[in-house]
């Protein structure tokens, strides 16, 4: 398929309010945040208040309705500004609410989406546990049939806004003999219920601003009415939130690379060595150049591919299996370049700036940390390969 993509004046009109939004709101309370590591709860406010947390949820669910276009849009821009904002959004945005309106019955939607949409409510997701990192088909806690509902019982780990979240989407396992195909099913579990308690949370290299903890179950009692989707096929529901999720992980490393290659940019022409800017030397210039042929090819991969998602809906009963294919595929390919081209234009970026870029508490140190984590969640770059390869020798190039 093509690779063609514009924005069309609604959204480059979305684009500007965001940018100014996050340059008055965001920015200025980063440095901080990072260094104190804490949850921004203030700016999360703030940016629950203006819609961005429903930014692709149609306007009947209480979100923006502006699709997975104008969701990498608003990633992008906040990519360049911050990345714990951005992994904030995407728990609850691309994890969150994504198996609410693909898989949620009617009840569900109005009873969990809506109110996440409308920024009410900060959802999360879970699926790793200690034995079941990129294994995510070897989940040990388990769902066990309860009256008519379910007891669900084990310990989670490495959830983003797992501290804070008001709600969790849960994938656990109610036959564990079958393993991902058959047993195990996605749950819909609210955080305030008996049973249910937020355990360690892990300190980090990067992601200050991010809770990463661990959830515990202990005999977490859940009607029949929080099953998502069917009993059974939660990890399709998973899969299916995590191909959204890379694309919006693609967004967001693109507006990084942006931020941290104009950074580089603007200091290559300031900064004097041997009596002329350092921006003239042919080295630097085939560091900037290596920069910008990443970002404008990423750029159109991003865009794309979340284009393909709005044009392929949000009712996966009406995917064929080659439309599911290539949607996985594609969004595999670009969460895996993203990550590692985000980490080399960062750690180039870096390098230009020699000394000054290393130091504690400039925004490409602060980058460089933040960056490297996005090789290894939603799927470490190794499973992205497999991904691509399987379907490479299913279907060919």
């Amino acid at each position: 398929m093509p690779i063609e993509f514009t924005f069309t004046p609604e959204q480059e009109a979305f684009r500007q309010a965001v940018r100014g939004f996050l340059d008055k709101e965001v920015a200025p309370i980063v440095a901080a945040m990072d260094e104190r590591e804490e949850f921004p709860q203030a700016t999360v406010r703030r940016m629950q208040e203006e819609g961005y947390f429903g930014v692709p949820i149609p306007e009947a669910y209480g979100g923006l309705g502006l699709g997975k276009v104008g969701y990498a849009i608003l990633l992008e821009e906040v990519g360049k500004v911050d990345a714990s904002h951005g992994t904030i959004l995407g728990a609850h945005t691309s994890l969150g609410t994504t198996p609410l309106l693909y898989y949620g019955t009617e009840e569900q939607k109005r009873r969990w989406l809506a109110p996440a949409a409308r920024g009410e409510q900060l959802l999360a997701f879970s699926l790793t546990e200690a034995g079941s990192g990129s294994d995510s088909g070897a989940v040990r806690t388990k769902a066990e049939p309860h009256g008519d509902g379910w007891k669900v019982t084990g310990s989670k780990l490495y959830v983003s806004n797992g501290k804070e979240a008001d709600a969790v989407i849960l994938i656990a396992a109610t036959d564990p003999a079958r393993g991902p195909e058959g047993g195990i099913t996605a749950f819909v579990v609210d955080t305030d219920l008996p049973g249910f308690s937020v355990g360690r949370c892990e300190k980090k290299m990067g992601l200050h601003g991010t809770s990463t903890a661990e959830l515990v179950l202990d005999g977490v009692e859940l009607g029949p009415d929080r099953v998502l989707g069917e009993v059974g096929h939660g990890f399709r529901v998973a899969m299916t939130a995590l191909d959204v999720g890379r694309v919006s992980l693609g967004a967001a490393s693109l507006g990084g690379m942006e931020a941290a290659a104009s950074a580089a940019l603007a200091f290559a022409q300031q900064r004097m060595q041997f009596g002329r800017p350092i921006a003239e030397y042919e080295a630097i210039q085939f560091k900037l150049a290596d920069m910008a042929m990443r970002i404008q090819a990423l750029r159109y991969l991003v865009y794309h591919a979340a284009a393909r998602q709005d044009d392929m809906g949000t009712d996966p009963a009406q995917w064929g299996r080659l439309a599911r294919q290539e949607k996985t595929r594609e969004a595999a390919t670009v969460k895996c370049l993203a990550s590692e081209w985000a980490s080399e234009v960062i750690d180039e970026a870096l390098q230009i700036h020699g000394g000054l870029g290393y130091l504690r508490g400039t925004p490409i140190e602060r980058a460089y940390r933040d960056a490297r984590i996005s090789e290894i969640f939603e799927g470490t770059n190794e499973i992205q390969r497999l991904v691509v390869a399987r379907d490479l020798l299913l279907r060919g190039i």
